[in-house]
C-alpha cells in the first residue's frame, strides 16, 4: 500500500467514481435487447476505459508500477474504440486511412507500453499524447463534416451531444500527463468521463432539448464547484489542495447524478417493456399474453393461479376481484370486513406478492406479482390496469362460446 498523499486521494477518488459510473452506463445499455452495433460497440468502448481506471486504481493503491505498462496499453487502444463507435454512429465506414492510424498506432502504441524501459517513458507518455490529441482531432472533423441530412434528426441528436463530451474529454486527458514539467494537482479525466455518462443517460429522455442540457451541465457543475470553492476557503486551503477538493467535490456530484439518470432510465425502459406487450396483445391469444407478461422485467416471475391453488380462501375472496381486479398489498385498508383483511393479508405474505389481478373470470384465474416498491409509480398502476383488462378482453375473445 502506498502514502496516502493527498495527490493519490484526489486520483484516486476521482477515477473511482468515474469506474463506477461507467459501470452503471453499461448497466443501462446491456438491458437493451436485441443490442444494435451502435451499442455492442459503445459498450467495448466502455469496456476499455474502464479497464483504464480500474488499472491505476490498482497501481496506486498497491505500489506496483508494471500496472502501469497495461494502462497504457489500453489507453492507446481508445482512439481505436471512439472510431469503431463512430462509425457505427454515422452509419458509414471511416476513411480507410483513419482506420490504418488508429489501428496502427494502437498496436505500435502497446508494444512500446509492454517493451519499452523506463528511461523511455516520458518520450512513450508524449507519444501516446500526440497520437491521441491527433485522432480525437480527426473524428471530429469526421463527426463535423457527416451528410445530415443523411442521418434522422434523432441520430443527429445523439451525435451532437456525444460531441460536446468529445470537447471536454481531449483537455481533460491531455491534462491526466503528469510528469515533472507539468505537475498537475489532480487527474481530471474522470470528471469528463462522468460527463460522458451523463450525455449517454439523458440521449434516451427524448423531452431534454440540447440548450436546456447545457444549462443543466453548467448549472450543476458551478455549483458543486462554488461549494467546493467556500469549502477550501473557510479551511483556508493552499491552490493546490483547492484544485483538488474541486475536482473531488465535482466527481462526487456528478457521480450522483449518473446514478439518479441510470435508475430513471432504467425504471422507464422496463415500462417500456411491458408497453410492448400491450401494443402487440391483439396479434396474441391469452395464454401467450400471459406468457409474455411473465417474461417482462417489472412482471417477471408472475404466477397464474386458479382455484386449486387458492383452497385456503373462500368465495368472498374471489368475489373481490369483481369489485377490484387489481388488488394492492397497499389496498388492504379499503377493505370492507375483518375476515376479508386477514384473507388477503395471508395472501400477500403467502405468496410474497405486492400485486394481483384478475386475467380470466371462466375459468377464475388471478396473476400475483411482486414489483420492487421503488419501481412502483402512477405509471405502472395505469399500464397494469391496461394489462389487466386487455386480458379478461382476451380470455373473453378465446373462450369456447365466443
Amino acid at each position: 500500500m502506498t502514502d496516502l498523499s493527498p495527490e493519490l486521494i484526489a486520483d484516486a477518488v476521482v477515477s473511482l467514481t468515474s469506474l463506477i459510473g461507467l459501470a452503471l452506463f453499461g448497466q443501462v445499455l446491456r438491458l437493451e435487447q436485441p443490442r444494435p452495433t451502435v451499442t455492442r460497440r459503445f459498450l467495448f468502448a466502455i469496456q476499455i476505459v474502464a479497464a483504464i481506471m480500474a488499472a491505476r486504481l490498482l497501481q496506486w493503491m498497491t505500489g506496483w508500477q508494471e500496472i502501469g505498462r497495461l494502462t497504457f496499453v489500453f489507453a492507446s487502444l481508445v482512439p481505436l474504440a471512439s472510431l469503431l463507435v463512430a462509425e457505427a454512429l454515422l452509419r458509414r465506414h471511416a476513411p480507410p486511412i483513419l482506420k490504418l492510424l488508429a489501428a496502427g498506432g494502437a498496436l505500435t502504441l502497446s508494444f512500446v507500453g509492454l517493451l519499452a524501459s523506463r528511461d523511455y517513458a516520458l518520450a512513450a507518455l508524449i507519444s501516446l499524447a500526440v497520437f491521441q490529441t491527433l485522432m480525437f482531432i480527426a473524428l471530429g472533423a469526421l463527426i463535423l463534416s457527416r451528410d445530415r441530412g443523411s442521418l434522422s434528426p434523432a441520430e443527429n441528436t445523439t451525435i451532437d451531444r456525444l460531441a460536446l463530451s468529445l470537447i471536454l474529454i481531449l483537455p481533460l486527458a491531455l491534462a491526466d500527463f503528469r510528469t515533472e514539467i507539468f505537475d498537475i494537482p489532480v487527474r481530471p479525466s474522470g470528471i469528463a468521463i462522468l460527463v460522458l455518462c451523463w450525455l449517454g443517460l439523458t440521449l434516451r429522455r427524448s423531452g431534454t432539448g440540447q440548450a436546456d442540457l447545457l444549462s443543466s451541465v453548467a448549472a450543476s457543475a458551478a455549483s458543486l464547484l462554488v461549494a467546493a470553492f467556500c469549502i477550501a476557503a473557510l479551511a483556508n486551503l493552499d491552490t493546490r489542495t483547492t484544485i483538488q477538493v474541486m475536482a473531488v467535490t465535482l466527481s462526487l456530484g456528478l457521480l450522483a447524478l449518473v446514478h439518479t439518470h441510470a435508475r430513471r432510465t432504467r425504471r422507464e425502459d422496463s415500462a417500456g417493456l411491458l408497453l410492448d406487450v400491450l401494443a402487440d396483445a391483439n396479434r396474441h391469444d391469452h395464454s401467450t399474453f400471459l406468457t409474455a407478461l411473465q417474461t417482462r422485467a417489472l412482471t417477471s416471475g408472475a404466477l397464474i393461479l386458479d382455484k386449486s391453488s387458492l383452497g385456503d380462501f373462500d368465495t368472498s375472496f374471489e368475489e373481490q376481484f369483481a369489485h377490484a381486479p387489481i388488488m394492492s398489498s397497499t389496498d388492504l385498508h379499503k377493505l370492507q370486513t375483518p375476515p376479508l383483511i386477514e384473507q388477503f393479508e395471508w395472501f400477500f405474505r403467502k405468496f410474497d406478492a405486492s400485486h394481483a389481478m384478475l386475467v380470466s373470470t371462466t375459468p377464475f384465474r388471478i396473476m400475483v406479482l411482486k414489483i420492487p416498491m421503488l419501481a412502483r409509480s402512477e405509471q405502472l398502476e395505469q399500464e397494469l390496469k391496461i394489462a389487466q383488462r386487455m386480458a379478461i378482453m382476451l380470455a373473453s375473445r378465446n373462450a369456447p362460446d365466443a
